[in-house]
């Protein structure tokens, strides 16, 4: 698993087993809702069903709680190279897809525009993403393997495949989401044919 995170160190581990699940979700909510402005320590408190101290032993800031909670829950299985370049590529799009329709994604398409800016609180030490880099690393190994020619941008296409995605679930109504993920098998193979043959037509 792969996670676009920035994991701060633990200065304490509560008893209670579902502490955690409780305040990520809760965190996701109130970003989801109300922005970066809605997650305040005692919001995610009151609506985790937690006290502010035991939070504070876990987490400096409200910051470092912010990036762990969407780190935890923005997550995609990019780890897995079945050496099927198409099938691995369709199934990163699924999982994108997918989460895109839930709460999760909409987090994800927020933090997009909030790491701008608000960098301070999305920082990262390097910059990168390991699911972006994972990602491409997919890309390099169909090269090495003959699946895609030399000279294919591991970046483009990537960004070709997350942004369609992105742009795909933003700009669908909500009264029509139903109807469009009923029908994602078929956007997802065309997606991906469209995507490798963009990607891959400079590097022929």
């Amino acid at each position: 698993m792969s996670s676009d995170s920035a994991t701060t160190g633990q200065r304490g581990r509560p008893r209670d087993p579902d502490f955690e699940d409780r305040v990520f979700d809760t965190v996701v909510a109130l970003y989801v809702a109300h922005g970066l402005d809605g997650v305040t320590m005692g919001a995610v408190a009151r609506g985790a069903r937690v006290g502010k101290a035991s939070l504070y032993m876990r987490w400096e800031d409200r910051d470092s709680l912010i990036r762990d909670a969407l780190a935890a829950r923005i997550v995609l299985d990019t780890g897995v190279d079945t050496g099927d370049f198409r099938a691995d590529l369709r199934r990163l799009a699924e999982q994108m897809l997918d989460m895109l329709w839930t709460d999760t994604g909409l987090a994800y398409m927020r933090r997009i525009i909030d790491s701008s800016v608000h960098p301070e609180v999305f920082r990262r030490g390097d910059g990168s993403s390991p699911i972006v880099l994972d990602a491409r690393r997919l890309v390099r190994n169909a090269i090495e393997r003959g699946e895609l020619p030399r000279g294919t941008s591991p970046t483009v296409l990537m960004d070709m495949l997350f942004g369609a995605s992105v742009m795909h679930a933003s700009i669908t109504p909500p009264g029509l989401r139903s109807v469009a993920q009923e029908r994602s098998a078929d956007y997802l193979d065309a997606l991906v044919d469209a995507v490798i043959a963009g990607a891959t037509a400079h590097a022929r």
